[in-house]
């Protein structure tokens, strides 16, 4: 049989089938494909109900935006200048991001 499952999320299929064993872990991982598939099939054709209908603005767009940026800052001024783990510094650096987010609605 055809593993597409295996192609697409490699290691993550292996798992699945040492969990559930060949035959129920290639239809566990085809059904997770197909899934994932639908849910990006059905989001692309909803998606001008999705933009309408989310309550989200550019504002909030341009915030998503910010934060994210001034986390990847953080985080490789901690990995790269301090030698901090991967994993602590994408903790702290969106901990830093979220609390001056607060502190800048809470002065306004």
């Amino acid at each position: 049989m055809l593993d597409l499952a295996s192609m697409v999320f490699g290691d993550f299929q292996d798992n699945i089938v040492s969990t559930f064993g060949n035959d129920l872990g290639w239809l566990v991982g085809h059904a997770l494909l197909l899934g994932t598939i639908s849910l990006f099939w059905i989001s692309w054709v909803n998606r001008e109900h999705i933009r309408t209908e989310s309550g989200w603005n550019k504002y909030t767009l341009f915030e998503l935006a910010t934060i994210a940026a001034l986390t990847l800052v953080q985080y490789a001024i901690y990995t790269g200048n301090f030698g901090f783990a991967a994993t602590a510094s994408l903790g702290v650096a969106f901990v830093g991001s979220m609390t001056a987010r607060w502190l800048i609605n809470v002065v306004n």
